[in-house]
């Protein structure tokens, strides 16, 4: 039941919060990124507490890509080379990543975005929460 009730106030949080994203915040989309929560429709979560692969962003003028990278030893990255074009649009104050590759196209709506962490959610209901990313130093 507690569950149940953390995961209702952080998406009445998130929900409330939606107005936070402005224009000039979604150049903080560049850079590397990992999911650290998904909270799904039927009020389910799993954390990820490691990913063997991370999320690169690109934009420039609420357009560029984003592509799966893989953290190497020493501070480099292996990239399988697809990429999905990114296209992020604004309506009555909320922004929409749009997706495309060869293979599909998707949207996600952005519900918070800093330097340190953002949230999008998809048209499943599904919630993304990633974190910056932070390389492991040995």
């Amino acid at each position: 039941m507690k569950k149940i009730a953390l995961l209702g106030a952080l998406l009445l949080f998130i929900g409330c919060n939606k107005k936070i994203v402005k224009k000039e915040d979604i150049q903080l989309l560049n850079g590397y990124w990992e999911i650290n929560k998904v909270y799904f429709s039927d009020g389910s979560s799993k954390e990820y507490k490691a990913s063997p692969m991370v999320d690169f962003f690109k934009i420039d003028s609420l357009k560029g890509f984003r592509t799966k990278v893989q953290p190497k030893i020493g501070g480099t990255f292996n990239s399988n080379k697809d990429s999905d074009k990114v296209v992020i649009t604004e309506k009555e104050g909320t922004f929409t990543i749009h997706y495309t590759n060869d293979l599909t196209e998707r949207e996600e709506e952005i519900l918070n975005l800093s330097k340190d962490s953002f949230s999008v959610k998809d048209n499943e209901q599904i919630t993304y929460v990633y974190i910056r990313y932070q390389p492991i130093e040995l």
